[in-house]
């Protein structure tokens, strides 16, 4: 009995699943829900039989092998588009190293083809990683340890340190991009011989292979975003920023400046749609998705691309505009008058007495400078002139902006002025200089947007003189006593060969020392260096071709070609051969100058021999160029004696 009371107490046993391997490639929708998904696309069949609204795919398969801890910051997404240029969809290695187009030189451009794709609903982030190879990671690692810091440029950027690492652990091409700029990282490092080392010590280790490997990545980036777009899968708006943003570093890094370009014309096309939609300013929307420092990202890369068109007179479609085209009634910040153009001059100008930290001066000289490039801009529309000179009639409706760029410098004096205490990193000091040359450059234009004449340009001659003291500040002070440094012995520095500067590979599109240029053989220890962010050269740039000063522009020239470096768009090597060459022509019949002490040293350009820049037409993967000036104020298809065209390579 009491057997057959134990066998009556024993509970059957509980059948259990069959196990087999958990399938993670289902739509978003069936995961959250925990029920297999058909994978049918774009929409899977369940969500659609059942009703619901398919959220489609992950971009990526994903595992948790080799996964780098990155803290994460949730995401979401509304409807948005993004596009790729033409010249940058090769999906294949070989067609993704020849970025540039045939015929550089030519004035007609190709319309690209623009792929899209609407974000439907929303995503978050959650932690996670993909499987790097070997060769992955260790460039994965070189860009989280030193191209981030670099493309940071002289200021500590949370986008590159912490939001792109983010985001490559969720989003491929992200990932693909990230190791193909790290690799770019290497392939200047092994160019200009300066340690560390590379990420492997076997024969791998050459600028040619870093080269080679980038370009790998690169292709891999453009074909995983192109198969999201043709399986029309989610992405946030943040996703399609940031791959913006790398895809236009990439380019940039690599001389593609056209390509560049239509990246950012997309991104700031993107970036409206969003404000319109809201009827707010990105940067006061609390339940924005998109951070402030992203939105900051491509207000200084449309400053960096209006700046390059002033200097160097882009033909459309390369032309950046930060403000709707006149006439545009479906535009609400369409001006109807000059006036109202003129009204931006009060938009958020508001500039404390003191700026606590440099990012805040940062910021703040930022919006200035976008401000003053919108004004221009709208002025220019309604009072059309050669090489966008605005007459001197409605200068007046600038005023304010010339007490806000004085305010802006008062504010900014303290810290200026303490930039060489004993607290203030090296960094942070570059930092300082960087600000206010672009802040001395800004105010130069500015004030001579209004004027016809290249004589007014030496009523900045102390401003000229301050920039350059400032950029050898930087160069001299900061980076060539660092490289020197690093490299320890002078003598046995492989910068060197029996005395000379060694022969080193020549790469597409990439910042490298400029052959045959010897002046200061203690500039070779210095590593060619890009940064996405504005630096030391366009206002380099601006003295070495309007100051007439023989002894400040040389200056200017020497630290362009010396110390080579890629701002974004803005290549050290080709503005000091621009510069040079504008002064060979404004300097013929002059004496030969023999130095800052010599007579020759004091003489002066005159009015009749002084030209500004009216076109330049280059190739930065060819490195070739064709250059034309003329007389400042002259139409084109007016008679001109002063114009002049060259063609040149380096």
């Amino acid at each position: 009995m009491e057997s057959a009371g134990s066998a009556a107490k024993v509970k059957p046993a509980r059948q259990r699943r069959a196990s087999r391997p958990k399938v993670k490639t289902g739509c978003n929708n069936c995961k959250n829900r925990r029920v297999k998904c058909d994978e049918t696309r774009p929409q899977c069949t369940k969500c659609v039989r059942s009703g619901r609204h398919c959220d489609g795919y992950p971009a990526y398969r994903r595992t948790v092998e080799a996964a780098i801890p990155i803290a994460p910051r949730p995401g979401a997404s509304t409807a948005t588009i993004i596009s790729t240029s033409s010249s940058s969809s090769s999906s294949s290695p070989l067609n993704s190293a020849e970025l540039v187009r045939r015929d550089p030189l030519r004035r007609g451009p190709t319309n690209p083809r623009i792929p899209t794709v609407r974000v439907v609903s929303p995503t978050s982030y959650k932690p996670g990683g993909f499987a790097f190879n070997a060769q992955e990671g260790q460039y994965f690692q070189v860009f989280q340890k030193h191209t981030a810091s670099e493309l940071s440029g002289f200021f500590d950027s949370e986008f590159w340190t912490r939001s792109v690492l983010q985001e490559s652990h969720s989003e491929a091409s992200i990932r693909h991009a990230v190791v193909a700029l790290g690799a770019l990282y290497k392939t200047l490092e092994k160019a200009s011989e300066s340690p560390p080392g590379s990420p492997d010590n076997n024969s791998f280790d050459t600028a040619t292979n870093h080269y080679n490997f980038a370009l790998q990545q690169y292709g891999k980036a453009l074909t995983r975003l192109r198969e999201s777009l043709e399986n029309q899968e989610t992405r946030s708006q943040r996703t399609i920023l940031i791959s913006i943003v790398l895809f236009t570093c990439f380019q940039s890094f690599t001389g593609d400046h056209k390509a560049a370009i239509f990246q950012i014309q997309s991104g700031l096309g993107l970036l409206e749609e969003r404000r319109q939609e809201s009827g707010q300013p990105l940067t006061r929307r609390k339940d924005d998705i998109v951070e402030e420092e992203l939105v900051q990202m491509f207000t200084r890369l449309a400053i960096q691309a209006k700046s390059y068109d002033m200097a160097f007179h882009f033909p459309h479609p390369y032309v950046i505009r930060l403000s709707p085209q006149r006439g545009d009634p479906s535009s609400p910040t369409s001006p109807s008058s000059p006036s109202d153009a003129a009204s931006t001059a009060s938009m958020d100008a508001h500039i404390p007495l003191k700026f606590a930290t440099s990012q805040e001066a940062r910021q703040a000289l930022d919006s200035l400078c976008e401000r003053i490039m919108r004004f221009n801009e709208l002025l220019s529309s309604f009072h059309p002139g050669p090489n966008n000179i605005l007459p001197k009639s409605v200068q007046s409706s600038g005023h304010g902006f010339k007490m806000q760029l004085s305010q802006w410098e008062k504010a900014f004096d303290p810290l200026l002025e303490s930039r060489r205490h004993a607290n203030v990193s090296n960094t942070e000091r570059a930092g300082r200089d960087v600000l206010r040359m672009i802040h001395l450059m800004t105010t130069i234009l500015f004030i001579m947007g209004f004027s016809k004449t290249e004589m007014d340009f030496d009523n900045f001659i102390p401003l000229f003189k301050e920039i350059v003291e400032l950029a050898k500040e930087v160069v001299v002070d900061e980076e060539l006593l660092l490289a020197q440094e690093r490299c320890g012995d002078v003598n046995a520095c492989r910068h060197k060969a029996d005395g000379r500067p060694m022969n080193r590979p020549h790469f597409p599109g990439l910042a490298l020392h400029h052959p045959g240029y010897r002046e200061e053989d203690g500039f070779l220890h210095i590593k060619a260096s890009f940064a996405l962010d504005l630096g030391i050269v366009p206002p380099l740039f601006v003295v070495a071709t309007k100051c007439r000063d023989r002894k400040l522009r040389r200056e200017a020239i020497r630290l362009l070609l010396s110390s080579p470096r890629r701002e974004g768009m803005w290549d050290s090597i080709l503005s000091g051969r621009v510069a040079q060459w504008i002064v060979e022509i404004e300097e013929e019949g002059l004496s030969p100058y023999e130095g800052p002490w010599g007579k020759a040293a004091m003489e002066t350009v005159g009015e009749e021999r002084r030209v500004m820049v009216k076109e330049i037409l280059f190739d930065m993967q060819r490195r070739e160029a064709r250059l034309r000036c003329g007389t400042r104020g002259a139409r084109d298809g007016d008679p001109d004696e002063r114009a002049r065209v060259k063609d040149m390579w380096w």
